[in-house]
């Protein structure tokens, strides 16, 4: 009998990142496991202007053009390096900020784009911490059409 590889399965990774220790270590695993298939990968960090708190209904954003694009740029610079690192280590790969809710955003991204999986840190909180903070990697995991990947950060 003879050993046949099997061709990569994964084609394309999206990675979301909000630039902490747990997404740097879910970041890790995506480009390890991109190598490994020769995938491309896709990072994104979602930006979400504030609201205002008083304001429930229409929920109207309180940040000036300036401060918006003063934080796209500075999320774009971030994510300009985490593209050239992946790159050194033979990865295809490219970088994008969107601005949204995260796990609606990253999600939406992802199908639109046809991933084949979505890579993302978790923080492990317990089920209280979750009650009061809400999960958004709990959030995309029930939402993606595309097999998540969570990544839990170190204790």
């Amino acid at each position: 009998m003879t050993s046949r590889l099997a061709a990569p399965f994964l084609k394309t990774i999206v990675v979301g990142t909000d630039f902490s220790v747990c997404s740097a270590r879910a970041l890790s695993y995506a480009v390890s496991l991109a190598a490994s298939q020769n995938a491309r990968l896709h990072i994104v960090h979602v930006l979400t202007e504030p609201v205002q708190p008083l304001d429930v209904v229409g929920a109207l954003p309180y940040i000036d053009a300036g401060t918006r694009n003063e934080w796209q740029k500075t999320a774009e610079e971030r994510l300009g390096k985490e593209c050239r690192a992946a790159e050194k280590r033979g990865v295809k790969s490219a970088c994008e900020v969107i601005w949204g809710r995260p796990s609606d955003a990253l999600v939406d991204r992802a199908s639109e784009m046809k991933a084949s999986l979505v890579v993302i840190g978790t923080h492990g909180r317990s089920a209280f911490e979750q009650l009061l903070l809400g999960s958004t990697a709990e959030r995309i995991v029930r939402r993606s059409p595309i097999p998540v990947l969570t990544v839990r950060e170190k204790k």
